[in-house]
């Protein structure tokens, strides 16, 4: 029963290694580093399938890489994705017991020397799918025992688990990204296209009238040309709040990100700015597509308090649960209602739309002398995160 609690314990540590951790190659280094030290062995280089299925990929610290060597850093899927080192129930597989299969024989001779008569395949899979192995290598002998064997079944699972939830979130960011070009496309189509035709329009209307010598109409037409060109150039300045991808925008943390939107903000105009975050882990958890639509929120807000709100400073909260993501931007100006500003109903508009992308809302609170509140609020997915794992294994 003591060994039996050790190895649940050790389970439960891999588990939250894989969870908490931010950088997902580490994390998954550190994990397999806990099954190495509780079974013993002398390394343990981890490999995951390539998003193609043709090379398995090493996943290592560097003394490991240095130990397996330069030729090891990939190797074809053909010569060890097979029989008897998979199988269809995923359970660890020992070297000892194949040494005389065609198998073992068929292996690189330098790959025999490393990996060692009695290395252990743990398969790391999830959802019926087969994502790699860690290799267990050890200096002597090593009985793969149905304590160790139920063991490292499970390690293969809880570690599976975690690479597939990984790819998923990458697969996230891609798909966020190309919603986003979709989006721009859309809008620039049809927002730009009206205005610049109609500005080409009056641009030749302009024309006649000074051909026919009609001052009065001349200026009358540089209004309207002038109160277009301030549309168009509005229209422009919103639309360049998209014009960056995803994964250009939000890169790393995304308190982080929203930091450096608010010192950027707070240098160019002098409006100071406080930052609430109870819960920063949580708020990293955000998905892409959804953390990008929040800071261009963010940007358009701020942009509002220095056009209109003659505001004295800005306070900005973000609050997550793990269902949940809230952000808050409020002033202290003038507490004007953007959906009567004309110069922020556009904006408002883009807000809204943004927000209606994840699922989400954006709601606004203005009280005259008091403030405007800006609110966004949409459902969080905390176990869709962004994957630090080599290109060649993202999906």
């Amino acid at each position: 029963m003591g060994r039996d609690r050790s190895y649940l314990a050790e389970l439960v540590r891999i588990n939250d290694t894989l969870i908490w951790a931010h950088d997902r190659t580490d994390s998954l280094v550190e994990a397999v580093e806990i099954i190495r030290e509780i079974t013993g062995a002398r390394i343990a280089p981890t490999y995951l399938l390539s998003a193609a299925g043709d090379l398995l990929v090493l996943v290592a610290d560097p003394a490991t890489q240095e130990a397996v060597g330069a030729s090891y850093a990939t190797m074809p899927a053909h010569e060890h994705v097979r029989a008897p080192w998979v199988n269809v129930e995923e359970w660890p597989v020992s070297a000892a017991d194949h040494q005389d299969d065609d198998g073992w024989l068929s292996l690189p001779e330098d790959f025999r020397q490393w990996f060692g008569p009695s290395g252990v395949v743990v398969s790391i899979h999830a959802d019926g799918r087969h994502l790699g192995a860690a290799l267990l290598c050890f200096d002597g002998p090593w009985k793969l025992t149905r304590r160790r064997r139920e063991f490292l079944a499970a390690a293969g699972r809880i570690l599976g688990n975690a690479v597939y939830r990984w790819q998923i979130g990458s697969r996230e960011r891609e798909l966020g990204a190309l919603e986003e070009r979709r989006r721009l496309g859309d809008e620039l189509h049809v927002d730009l296209s009206q205005q610049v035709a109609a500005l080409g329009l009056h641009v030749e209307v302009l024309r006649l009238d000074a051909e026919a010598g009609d001052l009065e109409r001349v200026r009358g037409g540089l209004g309207v040309l002038d109160g277009l060109t301030v549309d168009l150039n509005r229209s422009l300045r919103h639309q360049m709040l998209g014009l960056r991808s995803d994964c250009e925008l939000v890169q790393g943390s995304f308190v982080a990100q929203v930091r450096r939107q608010l010192r950027t903000f707070e240098r160019q105009f002098a409006i100071p700015v406080a930052l609430q975050c109870p819960d920063e882990a949580a708020a990293d958890a955000v998905p892409l597509a959804l953390s990008a639509q929040l800071v261009r929120v963010l940007q358009e807000a701020l942009a509002n308090v220095h056009v209109h709100a003659r505001a004295g400073s800005v306070t900005v909260r973000l609050d997550a649960t793990r269902t949940r993501i809230r952000l808050e931007v409020a002033d202290d100006g003038n507490g004007f209602d953007p959906t009567s500003v004309p110069d922020s109903r556009l904006g408002v508009r883009i807000m809204s739309e943004r927000m209606q992308q994840v699922d989400g809302e954006v709601r606004f609170r203005h009280e005259a002398g008091v403030g405007t509140c800006v609110v966004a609020e949409a459902p969080l997915h905390p176990d869709r995160c962004p994957s630090a794992l080599p290109e060649e294994v993202r999906r």
